[in-house]
């Protein structure tokens, strides 16, 4: 991430107000104004000895005329424009009264999550528009050589359940020509159940369509100079270190994981980070990240605290797909 010494960052506080139909309130800036007639979520600058709490209630009262009830962390983004750096505050509005109306004449819009474009919003949001796209839960599945008669019989098992809707196909052990025939069979189920299909390996050998994007491996990550797949498919990677995040944010990707936070593969050399360690590297990143390493669902809620999207996790799905 570049640097800007000589200017503090801008604290800015923002909203994630849903709808029953999925949607999410977005206003127009004022043409006037920085970025002007851009998109924006709610919110505004926390005020000096305001906390973030108490400036999004007041932006929402003076904005929206809706008091705040309830709300939880959603991302948290660092981003650095050329006159200013702003640090991007997040939440999710999951409770609030009155009834949203454009209190400061502002013209205001619901618009479903899967509309959004990040060209209609500031840069800054980038991270925050996949926050809002991307599940709290990211299964991985352990090698093939490990369970091969099972193998496929647990794929589906993990993909046919209702709180899962991507998952990744990990199988370093394989060849080239393996890997591809499994993920053949793998996106066909996926097919069935409507869940997104992410390769650890190249894409190349099979049908784009049949795949939502690819994960890289932190050594395939720090080799890679660009982005590998265009904006139409999710690219994510592993991270350890500032290094690895700050190389995703470059390329533009869509989502990391940082880990491992609790427990490690055998095969690992890195050490475990704990939740302070995954804390520290995933306020650097620009995008959702996950947590991984010996970690289940009822992680998530600790995860969030500590500034990220959700788990990713392979023994707590897969040992419970029989």
């Amino acid at each position: 991430m570049n640097d800007i010494p000589e200017l503090d960052s801008i604290h800015v506080v923002v909203a994630i107000i849903k709808n029953s139909k999925h949607e999410v309130l977005v206003s127009r800036r004022k043409s006037d104004t920085h970025l002007g007639d851009l998109l924006e979520f709610p919110g505004g600058k926390v005020e000096k000895n305001e906390t973030p709490a108490n400036s999004l209630r007041r932006e929402l009262l003076e904005e929206l005329n809706i008091q705040l009830i309830k709300s939880t962390p959603l991302i948290q983004v660092p981003y650095v424009y050329s006159d200013r750096k702003i640090l991007l505050d997040a939440y999710l509005v999951s409770e609030y009264s009155g009834g949203v109306t454009a209190h400061e004449g502002q013209k205001i819009y619901w618009k479903s999550i899967d509309s959004l474009n990040d060209d209609d919003f500031p840069a800054a949001n980038y991270g925050l528009i996949r926050a809002l796209k991307l599940p709290k839960i990211f299964p991985v599945t352990p090698s093939y050589s490990q369970d091969p008669g099972n193998f496929l019989m647990k794929f589906e098992n993990v993909v046919s359940q209702d709180s899962v809707n991507i998952i990744q196909l990990r199988s370093h052990e394989l060849g080239s020509s393996e890997y591809m025939k499994l993920a053949k069979k793998c996106a066909v189920l996926c097919g069935d159940y409507e869940v997104q299909l992410i390769l650890n390996s190249e894409v190349n050998s099979l049908n784009e369509s049949q795949i939502a994007g690819m994960h890289l491996t932190s050594n395939k990550l720090l080799s890679t100079k660009t982005r590998p797949l265009d904006a139409t498919k999710l690219v994510g990677a592993s991270c350890h270190d500032q290094k690895e995040v700050e190389h995703a944010n470059m390329l533009g990707l869509d989502y990391i994981y940082i880990g491992p936070v609790i427990e490690k593969n055998f095969s690992e050399n890195s050490k475990t980070l704990e939740w302070d360690g995954f804390a520290a590297l995933s306020k650097h990143s620009h995008i959702p990240a996950y947590a991984i390493g010996g970690l289940s669902e009822s992680d998530i809620g600790v995860c969030v605290n500590y500034g990220g999207q959700g788990i990713a996790a392979i023994r707590s799905f897969w040992d419970l797909a029989t």
